[in-house]
């Protein structure tokens, strides 16, 4: 199982910039630490931020039990067929995954605990009977804590931590499912007042967050510059299943959520039939939208290692949000890898995309989504060079190196 997981999410091996390899060889990071992490990504899914900086900080020489997704009954039972293992995992305890980094799945627990604030109490009653055992199974005794999720501040004092970090990545009451919104912002509230401090991936989270917590932090998502640039390069071979699937090709890198506006790419591909929309990613919502559409294919999960010969062999990036409160809040993975690829983006109206506003089309209609891919489309080759060029070089200057940095600074200014 490890074999497969190293293969297919975890980009240990995958080449770095010496720009950032220079970053790290100058850092002097925090060690010795007892780390917690609450995520709210499982180890093998989709590499993040959250997988990448725990990785970091285990071989900093600190102690990292990353403690997986926290699954309810409910999306147990939905996910069942692709997730049956994880009624048991919990009894294994903690993995070793690498040096110094455990992984722990924790029990499967009570669903609806973001509708009824008394469920949530009990979840982490039990959650931290569990979580015991496991850090007293690797010998951890007053750890770090720190959280990707909103609703565990109980675990605070209930492991003993030294300190608390709350790390935001999404506007979560904005979230779809088993979710009360003012629930979920009183949690998170709660959690902002306990923690020592937050850091949040864009500055509008930052705006809505301080009211509880003065001791905020933004620093925003990144991406391998030197995996995705091999993209712009021409010796990438194309992938067999791309062979198959005539140009103009539309890519779409990610999960396939609730937040990917499905009617944008319906419309765009019943309004061209002749260009096709690729999809890389795990399907995570109801794709009935590209029912009968013969030019949207959904390829699912690929290789962490091949997503550069995918993007060198596709003619333009899509960043198809719906505008709503997740993409006022967030900042997409994809925009930067899409970046450092040096394709052309199209995005929906978003601040993170903004950003880039002078690499990064903006589109704030279906009409004008259309009328921009048109003209990208006919773009010549010199455009579409100086396009590449000025894409990695900005993208050069947002590396998971430089932002480990910025956050383990931060910690280390906690613990000081």
């Amino acid at each position: 199982m490890l074999t497969r997981i190293k293969r297919f999410f975890l980009p240990c091996n995958v080449p770095i910039s010496k720009a950032a390899q220079l970053v790290l060889k100058n850092h002097v990071g925090m060690t010795g630490e007892d780390i917690v992490t609450l995520s709210t990504q499982d180890w093998h899914d989709l590499w993040t931020r959250k997988q990448r900086f725990m990785l970091q900080f285990a071989r900093q020489g600190n102690r990292v039990l990353y403690v997986e997704t926290q699954y309810h009954w409910v999306t147990y039972l939905r996910l069942f067929s692709r997730q049956w293992r994880r009624a048991y995992l919990f009894l294994l305890g903690p993995r070793q995954v690498a040096p110094n980094l455990y992984v722990y799945t924790p029990p499967l627990l009570l669903p609806a605990f973001q509708i009824f604030p008394w469920l949530a109490a009990v979840n982490n009653f039990a959650l931290a009977f569990f979580l015991r055992a496991a850090m007293n199974k690797i010998g951890i005794e007053s750890p770090i804590l720190w959280l990707y999720s909103h609703f565990n501040h109980p675990l605070i004092k209930k492991l003993g931590c030294k300190r608390a970090f709350y790390e935001c990545v999404d506007e979560f009451s904005g979230a779809k499912g088993l979710i009360r919104r003012e629930v979920a912002a009183a949690l998170e509230a709660e959690t902002l007042r306990l923690v020592d401090l937050a850091i949040v991936t864009a500055p509008s989270l930052k705006s809505t967050k301080q009211n509880y917590n003065r001791n905020i932090f933004v620093v925003s998502n990144a991406t391998n510059v030197a995996h995705f640039g091999r993209a712009l390069t021409d010796s990438l071979p194309e992938p067999a299943d791309l062979r198959l699937i005539p140009r103009p090709r539309l890519v779409f890198l990610g999960a396939v959520a609730y937040w990917v506006d499905l009617e944008l790419l319906r419309f765009v591909a019943l309004n061209r039939p002749s260009w096709n929309i690729v999809l890389i990613g795990p399907v995570a919502a109801d794709v009935g939208a590209f029912r009968g559409l013969d030019n949207v294919h959904l390829l699912g999960r690929r290789s962490f290692d091949d997503l550069p010969n995918y993007l060198a062999w596709c003619d333009i990036a899509l960043n198809p949000y719906i505008v709503d409160s997740v993409a006022e809040n967030c900042s997409p993975l994809k925009l930067y890898e899409y970046l450092a690829s040096g394709l052309p983006i199209v995005s929906t109206e978003m601040p993170e995309a903004r950003k880039f506003d002078d690499l990064v089309a903006i589109a704030r209609s279906y009409e004008q989504y259309l009328e921009t891919l048109d003209d990208i489309l006919g773009w010549s080759q010199e455009q579409r060079d100086i396009h590449r060029q000025s894409a990695r070089r900005a993208a050069s200057g947002h590396s998971w190196e430089s932002r480990f940095v910025e956050v383990d600074k931060i910690a280390q200014g906690a613990l000081s």
